[in-house]
């Protein structure tokens, strides 16, 4: 498989604990969020390689990112700035994916992962209503202009859901 036929993956975090002592950055997996995501990368390594996962800082990202890695194979994942939770976090986002191109998960939050979605996809495409904890949306380039299209979308126990453009 060619870098180009690899999906951009958004990936938002698993199911975390309510609160943490700490704040909500220190908030990690739930022993059940954990358990179910681990299972769910394991689908996700079987429908695609990945070259690499970028993540928030926040430890839920970080968790949910390193369970991706382990049933993906590879052995580190990057924090990066832009997917920390924020007001202007869509449109950061959605630049970062650009840059890195397709053959990446980024692992964050809503609300902004669901609007860099609704920015990278336009108004015309019937992407998930709500990324549920854990799901992974996977985005294919449409050219050179750093537009994209849907592909399929997965979330954790659910059945995998293929994009069809026609209907």
């Amino acid at each position: 498989m060619s870098p180009r036929e690899l999906p951009l993956l958004f990936v938002r975090h698993a199911e975390a604990e309510d609160t943490h002592v700490l704040g909500d950055e220190a908030r990690s997996l739930t022993p059940e969020g954990r358990a179910l995501f681990r299972q769910h990368a394991r689908k996700l390594a079987r429908l695609t390689p990945l070259r690499g996962i970028i993540t928030s800082p926040l430890v839920r990202a970080v968790q949910t990112a390193e369970l991706l890695a382990e049933a993906l194979g590879l052995s580190r994942v990057e924090v990066h700035p832009a997917l920390i939770p924020r007001r202007s976090g869509a449109r950061r986002i959605l630049k970062l994916a650009r840059e890195l191109g397709t053959g990446f998960a980024l692992v964050g939050h809503n609300p902004s992962l669901e609007q860099a979605l609704a920015l990278a996809l336009g108004d015309d495409v019937q992407a998930p209503e709500k990324l549920r904890k854990g799901t992974a949306v996977a985005l294919q380039h449409t050219g050179d202009d750093g537009d994209f299209q849907l592909v399929w979308w997965a979330s954790p126990g659910r059945v995998l859901r293929r994009y069809d453009g026609d209907r």
